[in-house]
């Protein structure tokens, strides 16, 4: 992927909620995370669709590094991020949402496993 897609999905995981409330929990161990929490997440998107979606966090000590298994047909990655609290004003609530994305490894629909 060219730095520009890069970009674009560091720009579509910003803002990305997680969890319920002021807590997400980690895939692997269940560790509660909050604010400030740095975490990875895996993120995919199937080719030639455009939405970009998150379906897991992982806390420091589960941290992964690089796509492990990955998927024929899908563009897959890891991204770094931290945990920050956003308020929505006209709802009186507030959600754990991703920050300060920078991605660690990422896969092309023509790497990885057909099932």
């Amino acid at each position: 992927m060219s730095a520009d897609g890069t970009a674009a999905v560091e720009q579509a995981l910003t803002g990305w909620s997680v969890g319920t409330g002021e807590t997400a929990l980690c895939q692997q161990c269940k560790t509660a995370l909050g604010e400030g929490s740095t975490v990875t997440v895996y993120a995919y998107r199937r080719a030639g669709e455009q939405p970009v979606s998150v379906t897991r966090l992982y806390c420091r000590g589960c941290d992964r590094r690089t796509v492990e298994h990955a998927t024929c047909g899908y563009y897959e990655w890891l991204a770094e991020a931290r945990l920050a609290l956003t308020a929505d004003v006209a709802h009186q609530s507030h959600y754990l949402t991703l920050c300060g994305i920078g991605i660690l490894d990422e896969r092309g629909p023509r790497t990885g496993d057909s099932r």
